[in-house]
């Protein structure tokens, strides 16, 4: 417990920030289940998530040119999904593009043990200290993740910062950037294969009892008693340009 709460309050520095504000345009909440999803799907604006204290999933946007965008919210089988759409379109499935030039940035609160998806375009995504998985996807913009749960992250244009909280997860965190860096933090004590490579840029290991394989560009073994890298409950860090940092807590 006490090396969870130093790596928490480690990734409080560096992701801690007042994510959320006060104004929006458009609000919606309402109860998604443990296991489901809450898919947050933009093209322009910011991702904005933090832990939901009333165990409710709440959105709220602020939306650039009001009267060229309608919010539709979308109950599938899966979970639930929310978009902004052109003016007239009749749900998410139909047109998730907004109207061109126009921009909305998303606030969210995640309840524990719902999954959260947040893609977008042109922005970035922050998402603070959940307790489930995370799905972030951003073609030009930064991605920043600390969970407890399992992290997933691609950017083209950006970087990468993710905080793993826990020790061991159901499905490989995996971390993907084109033009960007990639730094990941995980606890002392995980037991997990790792594989991460850099084209242009350069592999800054600071785990212990790391067994396999490092260069200068690559990383391919494993952290305490893990198995193959990348395989199970492995970590994946790839990016073509960028340096790859790889952290555990003193």
């Amino acid at each position: 417990m006490r090396k969870l709460v130093l790596l928490a309050s480690l990734c409080a520095t560096v992701y801690g920030r007042d994510l959320l504000s006060t104004a929006s345009d458009w609000e919606w909440r309402g109860t998604v289940l443990r296991g489901r999803s809450v898919q947050i799907r933009g093209v322009t604006g910011d991702i904005h998530a933090v832990a939901s204290a009333s165990g409710q999933v709440e959105v709220s946007a602020r939306i650039h040119d009001q009267g060229e965008v309608d919010m539709h919210v979308t109950d599938g089988g899966s979970g639930v999904t929310v978009c902004a759409v052109r003016k007239g379109a009749a749900m998410c499935a139909d047109n998730p593009l907004a109207a061109p030039g126009s921009r909305v940035d998303y606030e969210v609160r995640v309840p524990a043990g719902v999954h959260l998806v947040a893609r977008t375009v042109n922005g970035g995504i922050a998402v603070e200290s959940l307790t489930s998985d995370v799905s972030a996807e951003t073609v030009n913009g930064a991605v920043e993740i600390s969970t407890t749960g399992t992290a997933q992250a691609k950017t083209v244009n950006g970087s990468i910062r993710a905080c793993l909280l826990k020790p061991f997860w159901k499905k490989s965190p995996e971390f993907s950037a084109v033009n960007g860096g990639i730094s990941v933090n995980i606890p002392k004590n995980v037991t997990a294969g790792v594989r991460a490579e850099t084209r242009n840029g350069r592999i800054v290991s600071q785990v212990s009892n790391f067994r396999g394989t490092e260069t200068e560009h690559t990383l391919d073994g494993t952290i305490g008693r893990g198995g193959g890298g990348g395989a199970g409950n492995g970590l994946v860090i790839r990016t073509i340009n960028g340096t790859i940092e790889l952290k555990q807590p003193f």
